[in-house]
Protein backbone atom coordinates (compact mmCIF):
# COMPACT_ATOMS: atom_id res chain seq x y z
CA UNK A 1 0.00 0.00 0.00
CA UNK A 2 1.29 3.23 -0.61
CA UNK A 3 1.73 6.62 1.20
CA UNK A 4 -0.75 8.11 -0.67
CA UNK A 5 -3.51 5.98 -0.03
CA UNK A 6 -2.71 5.68 3.72
CA UNK A 7 -2.70 9.23 4.25
CA UNK A 8 -6.48 9.32 2.49
CA UNK A 9 -7.62 6.14 4.69
CA UNK A 10 -6.44 8.30 7.92
CA UNK A 11 -8.42 11.80 6.35
CA UNK A 12 -11.17 9.23 6.22
CA UNK A 13 -10.76 8.09 9.45
CA UNK A 14 -10.83 11.49 10.60
CA UNK A 15 -14.04 12.40 9.37
CA UNK A 16 -15.65 9.28 10.68
CA UNK A 17 -14.55 10.83 14.30
CA UNK A 18 -16.20 14.08 13.60
CA UNK A 19 -19.83 12.80 12.18
CA UNK A 20 -19.57 10.76 15.47
CA UNK A 21 -18.76 14.00 17.38
CA UNK A 22 -15.53 12.30 18.76
CA UNK A 23 -14.57 15.92 19.22
CA UNK A 24 -11.21 14.83 21.21
CA UNK A 25 -10.50 12.30 18.99
CA UNK A 26 -10.80 14.69 16.06
CA UNK A 27 -8.77 17.02 17.50
CA UNK A 28 -5.77 14.62 18.39
CA UNK A 29 -5.70 13.34 14.83
CA UNK A 30 -5.49 16.67 13.41
CA UNK A 31 -2.49 17.54 15.41
CA UNK A 32 -0.98 14.43 14.12
CA UNK A 33 -2.27 14.48 10.96
CA UNK A 34 -0.54 18.44 10.69
CA UNK A 35 2.78 16.86 12.27
CA UNK A 36 2.85 14.33 10.03
CA UNK A 37 2.34 16.64 6.87
CA UNK A 38 4.73 19.02 8.31
CA UNK A 39 7.34 16.33 8.42
CA UNK A 40 7.13 14.87 5.12
CA UNK A 41 7.11 18.11 3.43
CA UNK A 42 10.21 19.05 5.26
CA UNK A 43 11.53 15.49 3.84
CA UNK A 44 10.52 16.26 0.33
CA UNK A 45 11.92 19.75 0.34
CA UNK A 46 14.94 18.35 1.50
CA UNK A 47 15.13 15.58 -0.93
CA UNK A 48 14.96 17.93 -3.51
CA UNK A 49 17.47 20.54 -2.20
CA UNK A 50 19.94 17.79 -2.38
CA UNK A 51 18.91 16.25 -5.77
CA UNK A 52 19.21 20.79 -6.90
CA UNK A 53 22.93 20.68 -4.76
CA UNK A 54 23.75 17.84 -6.82
CA UNK A 55 22.93 18.70 -9.87
CA UNK A 56 24.62 21.91 -9.84
CA UNK A 57 27.44 20.40 -8.16
CA UNK A 58 27.61 17.76 -11.51
CA UNK A 59 27.08 20.97 -13.75
CA UNK A 60 29.64 23.40 -11.94
CA UNK A 61 32.48 20.59 -12.22
CA UNK A 62 31.96 19.95 -16.09
CA UNK A 63 31.72 24.20 -16.81
CA UNK A 64 35.05 24.12 -15.50
CA UNK A 65 36.52 21.13 -17.22
CA UNK A 66 34.81 22.46 -20.64
CA UNK A 67 36.67 26.08 -19.69
CA UNK A 68 39.98 24.67 -18.93
CA UNK A 69 40.44 22.86 -22.53
CA UNK A 70 38.92 26.33 -24.19
CA UNK A 71 41.81 27.90 -21.99
CA UNK A 72 44.15 25.51 -22.85
CA UNK A 73 43.09 25.96 -26.61
CA UNK A 74 43.45 29.59 -26.31
CA UNK A 75 46.88 28.80 -24.79
CA UNK A 76 47.75 27.03 -27.81
CA UNK A 77 46.27 29.58 -30.31
CA UNK A 78 48.64 32.26 -28.57
CA UNK A 79 51.66 30.10 -28.72
CA UNK A 80 51.10 29.41 -32.43
CA UNK A 81 50.86 33.22 -32.99
CA UNK A 82 53.91 34.11 -31.06
CA UNK A 83 55.93 31.29 -32.40
CA UNK A 84 54.17 31.57 -35.77
CA UNK A 85 53.67 28.37 -35.91
CA UNK A 86 50.79 26.45 -38.42
CA UNK A 87 47.35 26.98 -36.77
CA UNK A 88 45.79 23.50 -38.55
CA UNK A 89 48.16 21.43 -36.58
CA UNK A 90 46.00 22.32 -33.24
CA UNK A 91 43.46 20.21 -32.17
CA UNK A 92 39.87 21.73 -31.69
CA UNK A 93 35.93 21.59 -31.56
CA UNK A 94 33.92 23.21 -34.68
CA UNK A 95 33.71 26.58 -32.57
CA UNK A 96 37.56 26.44 -31.20
CA UNK A 97 38.35 25.57 -35.00
CA UNK A 98 36.98 29.07 -36.00
CA UNK A 99 38.10 30.67 -33.62
CA UNK A 100 41.43 29.05 -34.63
CA UNK A 101 40.85 30.25 -38.12
CA UNK A 102 40.12 33.98 -37.07
CA UNK A 103 43.58 34.14 -35.29
CA UNK A 104 45.36 32.81 -38.02
CA UNK A 105 43.97 35.23 -39.66
CA UNK A 106 44.57 38.67 -38.01
CA UNK A 107 47.81 37.06 -36.67
CA UNK A 108 48.94 36.91 -40.60
CA UNK A 109 47.61 40.55 -40.96
CA UNK A 110 49.14 41.85 -38.59
CA UNK A 111 52.92 40.42 -39.86
CA UNK A 112 51.85 41.83 -43.43
CA UNK A 113 51.03 45.37 -41.41
CA UNK A 114 54.11 45.05 -39.26
CA UNK A 115 56.12 44.02 -42.52
CA UNK A 116 55.04 46.66 -44.82
CA UNK A 117 55.96 48.89 -41.57
CA UNK A 118 59.17 47.84 -41.55
CA UNK A 119 59.55 48.26 -45.60
CA UNK A 120 57.97 52.47 -45.15
CA UNK A 121 60.69 52.94 -42.40
CA UNK A 122 63.32 51.75 -44.08
CA UNK A 123 62.57 53.81 -47.54
CA UNK A 124 62.34 56.75 -45.56
CA UNK A 125 65.62 56.30 -44.17
CA UNK A 126 67.02 55.92 -47.69
CA UNK A 127 64.94 58.96 -48.61
CA UNK A 128 66.51 60.85 -45.53
CA UNK A 129 69.67 59.55 -46.35
CA UNK A 130 69.84 60.62 -49.94
CA UNK A 131 68.61 64.26 -49.12
CA UNK A 132 71.19 64.47 -46.56
CA UNK A 133 74.16 63.22 -48.78
CA UNK A 134 72.74 65.79 -51.16
CA UNK A 135 72.57 68.77 -49.56
CA UNK A 136 75.92 67.61 -47.34
CA UNK A 137 78.00 67.98 -50.46
CA UNK A 138 76.80 71.43 -51.71
CA UNK A 139 76.78 72.85 -48.50
CA UNK A 140 80.71 71.77 -47.86
CA UNK A 141 81.16 73.96 -50.66
CA UNK A 142 79.74 76.86 -49.58
CA UNK A 143 81.29 76.84 -46.51
CA UNK A 144 84.36 76.76 -47.86
CA UNK A 145 84.42 78.98 -49.68
CA UNK A 146 82.65 81.70 -47.71
CA UNK A 147 85.51 80.80 -45.26
CA UNK A 148 88.16 81.76 -47.96
CA UNK A 149 86.06 85.08 -48.20
CA UNK A 150 86.00 85.22 -44.43
CA UNK A 151 89.51 85.82 -44.27
CA UNK A 152 90.12 87.88 -47.23
CA UNK A 153 86.94 90.39 -46.34
CA UNK A 154 85.73 90.96 -42.85
CA UNK A 155 81.91 90.83 -44.09
CA UNK A 156 78.88 91.06 -41.78
CA UNK A 157 76.91 89.50 -44.32
CA UNK A 158 79.30 86.44 -44.92
CA UNK A 159 78.90 86.17 -40.98
CA UNK A 160 75.23 85.35 -41.67
CA UNK A 161 76.07 83.46 -44.30
CA UNK A 162 78.16 81.19 -42.32
CA UNK A 163 76.05 80.84 -39.34
CA UNK A 164 72.92 79.57 -41.77
CA UNK A 165 75.31 76.83 -43.16
CA UNK A 166 75.99 75.86 -39.76
CA UNK A 167 72.68 75.51 -38.98
CA UNK A 168 71.38 73.85 -41.93
CA UNK A 169 74.33 71.46 -41.13
CA UNK A 170 73.00 70.90 -37.90
CA UNK A 171 69.81 69.77 -39.29
CA UNK A 172 70.91 67.47 -41.88
CA UNK A 173 73.08 65.72 -39.30
CA UNK A 174 69.99 65.71 -36.97
CA UNK A 175 67.81 64.32 -39.81
CA UNK A 176 70.09 61.37 -40.33
CA UNK A 177 70.57 60.79 -36.56
CA UNK A 178 66.54 60.53 -36.27
CA UNK A 179 66.28 58.03 -39.58
CA UNK A 180 69.40 56.02 -37.76
CA UNK A 181 66.94 55.61 -34.79
CA UNK A 182 64.14 54.72 -36.20
CA UNK A 183 64.95 51.76 -38.36
CA UNK A 184 65.97 50.45 -35.32
CA UNK A 185 68.76 48.86 -36.87
CA UNK A 186 71.25 50.41 -34.34
CA UNK A 187 73.95 47.53 -32.49
CA UNK A 188 74.47 49.49 -29.04
CA UNK A 189 77.10 47.81 -27.14
CA UNK A 190 76.66 48.39 -23.73
CA UNK A 191 79.94 48.98 -21.43
CA UNK A 192 80.78 50.45 -17.74
CA UNK A 193 82.00 54.11 -17.57
CA UNK A 194 82.85 56.51 -15.03
CA UNK A 195 80.18 59.35 -15.37
CA UNK A 196 82.87 61.68 -14.76
CA UNK A 197 84.39 60.30 -18.01
CA UNK A 198 81.46 60.82 -20.49
CA UNK A 199 81.01 64.30 -18.81
CA UNK A 200 85.00 65.94 -19.49
CA UNK A 201 84.48 64.45 -23.28
CA UNK A 202 81.17 66.56 -23.45
CA UNK A 203 82.52 69.56 -21.87
CA UNK A 204 85.75 69.28 -24.65
CA UNK A 205 83.07 68.81 -27.41
CA UNK A 206 80.80 71.59 -26.72
CA UNK A 207 84.04 73.72 -25.64
CA UNK A 208 82.43 76.81 -28.00
CA UNK A 209 79.61 77.16 -25.14
CA UNK A 210 82.20 77.40 -22.36
CA UNK A 211 80.10 74.82 -20.26
CA UNK A 212 80.77 74.18 -16.47
CA UNK A 213 79.24 71.14 -15.46
CA UNK A 214 79.74 69.86 -11.41
CA UNK A 215 79.10 66.44 -10.67
CA UNK A 216 77.96 65.12 -7.16
CA UNK A 217 79.16 62.27 -7.30
CA UNK A 218 81.77 59.74 -9.87
CA UNK A 219 79.79 56.68 -10.70
CA UNK A 220 79.41 53.80 -13.04
CA UNK A 221 76.98 54.13 -16.03
CA UNK A 222 76.48 51.07 -18.26
CA UNK A 223 75.67 52.19 -21.91
CA UNK A 224 76.75 53.02 -24.99
CA UNK A 225 79.46 55.35 -24.73
CA UNK A 226 78.96 57.21 -28.24
CA UNK A 227 75.11 57.37 -28.06
CA UNK A 228 74.77 57.85 -24.09
CA UNK A 229 77.11 60.98 -24.85
CA UNK A 230 74.67 62.32 -27.88
CA UNK A 231 71.96 62.47 -25.62
CA UNK A 232 73.94 63.87 -22.59
CA UNK A 233 75.20 66.70 -25.12
CA UNK A 234 71.54 67.49 -26.70
CA UNK A 235 70.44 68.04 -23.07
CA UNK A 236 72.98 70.15 -21.98
CA UNK A 237 73.16 72.26 -25.41
CA UNK A 238 69.44 72.93 -24.77
CA UNK A 239 70.37 74.15 -21.10
CA UNK A 240 73.69 76.05 -22.51
CA UNK A 241 72.14 77.82 -25.21
CA UNK A 242 69.01 79.44 -23.30
CA UNK A 243 71.20 80.08 -20.13
CA UNK A 244 74.95 80.42 -20.11
CA UNK A 245 75.11 79.51 -16.19
CA UNK A 246 76.81 76.75 -14.47
CA UNK A 247 75.02 73.54 -15.07
CA UNK A 248 74.70 70.66 -11.54
CA UNK A 249 74.13 67.13 -12.05
CA UNK A 250 73.46 65.35 -9.46
CA UNK A 251 73.52 61.24 -9.48
CA UNK A 252 71.93 58.64 -7.57
CA UNK A 253 71.95 54.91 -7.80
CA UNK A 254 70.54 51.89 -5.42
CA UNK A 255 69.88 48.67 -6.66
CA UNK A 256 67.65 48.57 -9.56
CA UNK A 257 68.36 52.48 -10.97
CA UNK A 258 70.51 54.92 -11.65
CA UNK A 259 68.55 58.73 -11.90
CA UNK A 260 70.54 61.97 -13.20
CA UNK A 261 69.35 65.32 -12.67
CA UNK A 262 70.84 67.93 -15.10
CA UNK A 263 69.55 71.06 -13.62
CA UNK A 264 70.36 74.89 -14.64
CA UNK A 265 70.42 77.97 -12.71
CA UNK A 266 67.98 80.04 -15.06
CA UNK A 267 64.48 81.12 -15.57
CA UNK A 268 63.64 77.55 -16.18
CA UNK A 269 60.77 76.34 -18.70
CA UNK A 270 57.79 78.38 -19.64
CA UNK A 271 54.76 76.29 -18.66
CA UNK A 272 53.29 76.14 -22.32
CA UNK A 273 56.78 74.95 -23.51
CA UNK A 274 56.58 71.58 -20.92
CA UNK A 275 54.37 69.19 -22.57
CA UNK A 276 55.68 69.95 -26.13
CA UNK A 277 59.46 69.60 -25.00
CA UNK A 278 60.72 66.29 -26.31
CA UNK A 279 58.24 66.49 -30.12
CA UNK A 280 60.08 66.57 -32.95
CA UNK A 281 60.85 70.18 -34.66
CA UNK A 282 59.49 71.85 -31.15
CA UNK A 283 61.21 75.19 -30.80
CA UNK A 284 60.32 77.20 -27.69
CA UNK A 285 60.76 81.11 -27.89
CA UNK A 286 64.14 82.25 -28.35
CA UNK A 287 65.27 78.66 -29.48
CA UNK A 288 68.49 78.11 -31.19
CA UNK A 289 68.31 74.84 -32.12
CA UNK A 290 66.70 72.66 -35.19
CA UNK A 291 63.83 71.34 -32.43
CA UNK A 292 65.03 67.47 -33.17
CA UNK A 293 67.63 67.62 -29.93
CA UNK A 294 65.47 66.42 -27.20
CA UNK A 295 63.73 64.35 -29.08
CA UNK A 296 66.95 62.50 -30.31
CA UNK A 297 67.98 62.33 -26.43
CA UNK A 298 64.52 60.90 -25.30
CA UNK A 299 64.82 58.25 -28.31
CA UNK A 300 68.36 57.31 -27.22
CA UNK A 301 67.08 56.83 -23.15
CA UNK A 302 64.53 55.05 -24.08
CA UNK A 303 66.63 52.53 -26.63
CA UNK A 304 68.24 52.20 -22.99
CA UNK A 305 65.42 50.81 -21.48
CA UNK A 306 65.28 54.42 -19.33
CA UNK A 307 63.30 57.15 -19.18
CA UNK A 308 63.50 61.09 -19.13
CA UNK A 309 61.45 64.68 -18.23
CA UNK A 310 61.79 67.53 -17.50
CA UNK A 311 60.31 70.14 -15.09
CA UNK A 312 61.09 73.66 -13.32
CA UNK A 313 62.99 72.95 -9.73
CA UNK A 314 65.36 76.64 -9.25
CA UNK A 315 65.85 76.44 -12.96
CA UNK A 316 65.32 74.32 -15.81
CA UNK A 317 65.83 70.47 -14.86
CA UNK A 318 66.19 67.30 -16.87
CA UNK A 319 65.71 63.77 -15.30
CA UNK A 320 66.73 60.55 -16.25
CA UNK A 321 66.42 57.07 -15.16
CA UNK A 322 67.75 54.29 -16.21
CA UNK A 323 67.42 50.59 -14.89
CA UNK A 324 70.66 48.91 -13.52
CA UNK A 325 71.70 45.96 -15.80
CA UNK A 326 75.19 44.95 -14.46
CA UNK A 327 74.66 41.62 -16.24
CA UNK A 328 73.94 42.67 -19.77
CA UNK A 329 76.40 43.57 -22.13
CA UNK A 330 74.29 44.17 -25.25
CA UNK A 331 70.90 44.77 -26.36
Amino acid sequence: MGLGTKIKGFIRFCEEQKKEKNIHMYFMVSIVLAMFMEIYAFLMRLNLLNIFIFISFIFYLWNQNHKKKQMNYLIQCCDAIIEQKDFSIIDGESKESLLSNKLYVLNKRYHQSLEAVKKEQLKLKDYIEDISHQLKTPITSIRIQTELLLEENQNKKLYSIEHQIQRIQLLVNDLQTIALLDSHNIQYCFKEYDLQTLIDEIEEDLDYLNPQIHLNKNIKVLCDEKWFIEALENIIKNCLEKNSTPLSIFAYENETTLKMMIQDQGNGFKKKDLPFLFQRFYRGENSKGTGLGLYIAKEIIEAHHGFMKAYNQQGACFEIVLPQMKMKKKI
